[in-house]
C-alpha cells in the first residue's frame, strides 16, 4: 500500500495523539516517522509497535529520569525530544534503556555526528543519508534493553532516500485504530446535522 509522506505523517501524528501523547509530542512523532521513511527506514512499522507497547502507561512511567531510564520503558518520542532540547546527544557517549522502538530516536539525534546502536545494529548520518551497519533486521526492534549514543560517524552502507511510503496492512490497521481515538463519537444530533437527510423528510 503506497502512501505519500504527507499522508503517513498525518496518520502517525493522529495515532500518537490517540495513544495518549500530547499534541506537541504527537507532532514530533509524525515528523520522526516521516523522516525515517524518507531515509529508507520502517518508521511507521516501528511507531505502531512502540505505541502498542506504551499504550495505557502514564507519562511519568515512560519519561526519562536521571540516567536516561524510566520507571517502565522509555518512550522514544518523549526521550528523543528531551535529547534534542537538552542537546544531550551532541556530546555522545550516552547509554539509555530500556527503550521502546529505539529506531525512533534517530531523527532527534541525526544533526550530530554520533552513532546510535543496540543489539548489533548501528546507525548514523553521512551526507544527508542514513548509514546502516551491523544487523539490518535490528532496526525493527520493538524494544531494546540498552541503547548507546557514541561520538563518531557510523560505518556501513548508505540507505537510499524515498519519496513514498510502502505500508503493510497490519501497520496501517494498528495506526488507524489509535487514530480513531482522536475522533469524537457520533451523537444523534451530529448524525442528523451531517451529510444526507438524516431523519428529515424533504419530500
Amino acid at each position: 500500500m503506497s502512501w505519500s509522506l504527507n499522508e503517513v505523517e498525518a496518520l502517525a501524528r493522529k495515532a500518537a495523539r490517540g495513544a495518549g501523547l500530547s499534541w506537541g509530542l504527537a507532532e514530533e512523532a509524525g515528523r520522526a516517522t516521516r523522516w525515517l521513511i524518507a531515509h529508507g527506514l520502517p518508521g511507521a512499522e516501528v511507531l505502531s509497535a512502540a505505541l502498542t507497547r506504551l499504550d495505557g502507561l502514564p507519562h511519568d512511567a515512560v519519561a526519562p529520569l536521571d540516567g536516561w531510564q524510566a520507571r517502565d520503558v522509555l518512550c522514544p518520542i518523549t526521550t528523543g525530544a528531551a535529547l534534542a532540547d537538552l542537546g544531550a546527544a551532541g556530546g555522545g557517549d550516552l547509554r539509555l534503556g530500556p527503550v521502546a522502538g529505539p529506531l525512533l530516536l534517530l531523527p532527534f539525534i541525526a544533526p550530530h555526528v554520533v552513532t546510535l546502536s543496540w543489539d548489533g545494529v548501528r546507525l548514523g548520518m553521512r551526507d544527508e543519508a542514513v548509514i546502516l551497519g551491523g544487523a539490518p533486521d535490528g532496526v525493527r526492534a520493538a524494544i531494546a534493553q540498552s541503547v548507546r549514543i557514541e561520538t563518531g560517524p557510523a560505518e556501513g552502507r548508505a540507505l537510499p532516500l524515498q519519496d513514498r511510503a510502502e505500508l503493510d496492512a497490519e501497520t496501517v490497521s494498528r495506526l488507524d485504530a489509535f487514530a480513531q481515538r482522536t475522533y469524537a463519537p457520533a451523537t444523534e444530533a451530529s448524525r442528523i446535522a451531517g451529510a444526507g437527510a438524516g431523519l428529515a423528510d424533504n419530500d
